[in-house]
């Protein structure tokens, strides 16, 4: 039963998290790279293999891409997934 309720906080202490700080980091952060390789939104979606809404969202932080949508952008702007996700 204790598990059970630990299980239960550990799920609400979740629900508190807020990634909002951290996605419009990381989506300032992707758009800043993006513009310094020269891409235009529409060129890495279209290279990246991705709608274009996809990427105006995860760059104004409004959700949290899958790492393999990272990783693809990543590879698409040929810069190292740990810069990417971490910053200089």
């Amino acid at each position: 039963m204790l598990k059970i309720l630990n299980n239960v906080e550990m799920a609400e202490k979740n629900d508190e998290f807020d990634s909002k700080p951290y996605l419009a980091k990381f989506g300032k952060r992707l758009a800043k790279m993006r513009t310094v390789k020269g891409y235009s939104q529409d060129r890495l979606c279209l290279e990246a293999g991705f709608a274009r809404g996809t990427l105006s969202k995860i760059e104004a932080g409004k959700v949290d891409p899958k790492l393999t949508t990272i990783a693809r952008i990543a590879d698409t702007l040929e810069i190292p997934l740990k810069k990417l996700i971490e910053g200089e």
